[in-house]
């Protein structure tokens, strides 16, 4: 219902929205674009919902990555949401780790030998090589990826409200092109603004209902990492 709901929003301010971007010079960068049929089992409602759940907290059955020396849990949050919540299935090989191929969790250590679970799982930047690219390379298993500058958004949200839904996954990225956060849309806020949920490390913000528009400017860019369509 909400995306119908939003839906009928979008439709109603593409011509207001078209004009501010003109005057802007907003320059999105569409970084690639699959077929509609990519990932369409997923359930993007059920992964928001399962973020929902445990925004606040640790699922037992996963490890925690929230130490500073881990590097923190966003990414392995965000995975179980696609994965548990989603239904997204794993991709590659048990045993195997190549960020653009393989995706899967079955325990927690990387690298032993046995490698139970692939870094594009918990860390955010191998994740946005899986999912999205990296330097126009990557295994692109998303429907599409969309890079803004964080100034253009803070100049102009309204793009990215647009294009993304519940469920969708939304990256920060640092001025050296390194992915430095990962977080999930959970729903939407006042103000035409997108709310996330996300882990952090164990003393950071573990919550929900976050205001995407107060995180434009946590990184240089972001990249949406649209799902499906």
């Amino acid at each position: 219902m909400k995306r119908k709901l939003k839906s009928a929003f979008v439709a109603s301010v593409v011509a207001c929205s078209t004009l501010l971007m003109s005057s802007q010079a907003l320059a999105a960068e569409v970084m690639f674009t699959n077929s509609t049929s990519t990932n369409s089992s997923f359930n993007r409602g059920a992964a928001a919902d399962y973020a929902e759940t445990w925004a606040t907290q640790a699922n037992p059955n996963y490890a925690n990555y929230g130490s500073n020396s881990d590097g923190g849990d966003c990414t392995n949050f965000v995975s179980q949401a696609l994965y548990e919540g989603g239904g997204l299935p794993f991709n590659g090989t048990k045993g195997q780790n190549r960020n653009t191929v393989d995706w899967y969790y079955y325990g927690p250590h990387v690298p032993p030998s046995t490698n139970p679970r692939t870094s594009s799982w918990t860390g955010a930047h191998q994740f946005r090589e899986h999912f999205a690219v990296i330097n126009d390379q990557g295994g692109k298993k998303a429907y599409r990826a969309t890079k803004y500058t964080s100034q253009e958004l803070s100049n102009n949200f309204q793009p990215i409200y647009n294009e993304l839904y519940r469920g969708d996954i939304v990256q920060h990225v640092n001025s050296a092109g390194h992915t430095i956060h990962s977080q999930i849309v959970n729903g939407y806020g006042p103000g035409n603004d997108l709310k996330v949920a996300q882990h952090s490390v164990n003393n950071g913000t573990w919550n929900k209902d976050i205001s995407l528009k107060s995180y434009v400017a946590y990184g240089s860019w972001i990249v949406s990492i649209k799902i499906k369509s």
